[in-house]
């Protein structure tokens, strides 16, 4: 009796390692598509869909929706992104075209509601350090960005011409020792914006402000054990009053958990996300909650289920 139970113990313990993945989430500097979508492995497609709930046992659901379609090179960029609507009419569809170095060199976007094509151009001089978009609204209107780069590949200065009108954006940084931007400014005409950012000693972004002089947003990240558990957002007036606006929290692999709103820094809502995930990693099953405070509601109802059919490179 007692080798079974030993061998129950073990074998469990075998299945909990094995089910408990090592990812460690990317939250900026993205290489890829993939990484920039908190998707893991090489995915090659996926579609998403909607359930709403009937019931609150979550037994009896509404047939579920595709809402969203995405495909992906092998390299893990965008390939063509597609949006839904309610009944499943595609809204709007996204392609994109590389070169041999995965550079984006055009996008087509084609929306579904309205008479509008979009076609965007764009060349590189990696030489000058420098990058041409164009982009043209239904044969007519068109606009053009120059953009010019700096130290660290950062982006200094953008021009934008749109009807004949020409606006100027210059962009100064300042860096700490380990090359973290610490403050950027985003001067454009008359109007500046700066954001300013503080780093842990890991170099973790952990507080960013970011606005004009009179209105600001503030973020702060908290992390646990090298990931993040949790992000707060302020609205920051001039007179320094600060405001909650929200409060997110994420599981080990970046995935939203919980979704506290507010109104003059009073709870007004939260949201409850629950998922079950694949073999890699990638969510395939999320069922959203909420319970309204301002209702003083006392327990979360379920709303709607939300589902992703996943392929993945061979």
């Amino acid at each position: 009796m007692k080798k079974t139970l030993h061998l129950i113990l073990i074998l469990s313990l075998f299945i909990s390692c094995k089910n408990e993945l090592n990812i460690q989430p990317k939250y900026s500097d993205f290489e890829t598509d993939l990484e920039a979508r908190n998707l893991v492995g090489k995915v090659k497609e996926f579609s998403q869909f909607r359930a709403n709930i009937k019931s609150s046992d979550k037994n009896q659901t509404e047939k579920p929706t595709i809402n969203l379609k995405e495909n992906f090179t092998e390299n893990g960029f965008v390939k063509s992104t597609e949006y839904f609507g309610t009944f499943g009419k595609t809204q709007q569809i996204t392609e994109n075209f590389y070169d041999a170095n995965d550079y984006l060199q055009k996008r087509i976007t084609k929306s579904g509601n309205f008479p509008e094509n979009m076609v965007e151009l764009i060349e590189r001089d990696s030489i000058k350090k420098t990058e041409f978009r164009n982009i043209t609204i239904n044969d007519t209107l068109n606009i053009e960005f120059h953009s010019t780069f700096g130290k660290l590949d950062k982006i200094e200065e953008q021009i934008k011409i749109e009807n004949g009108d020409t606006t100027f954006v210059k962009y100064n940084y300042k860096f700490d020792s380990n090359k973290n931007i610490i403050l950027l400014e985003e001067i454009e005409n008359e109007n500046k914006t700066v954001t300013e950012n503080k780093y842990d000693q890991n170099g973790n972004i952990v507080e960013s402000i970011n606005g004009f002089d009179n209105f600001k947003m503030k973020t702060i990240t908290i992390y646990k054990d090298g990931r993040i558990s949790k992000i707060e957002y302020y609205s920051v007036f001039d007179d320094s009053d600060q405001l909650l606006e929200s409060v997110t929290e994420f599981d080990k692999y970046y995935n939203p958990i919980n979704e506290k709103t507010y109104q003059d820094s009073k709870l007004k809502r939260e949201t409850k996300n629950e998922y079950k995930f694949d073999n890699n990693g990638n969510w395939i099953k999320k069922t959203v909650s909420i319970k309204e405070h301002f209702y003083n509601s006392k327990q979360f109802v379920p709303i709607y289920i939300e589902s992703r059919k996943i392929e993945y490179w061979e």
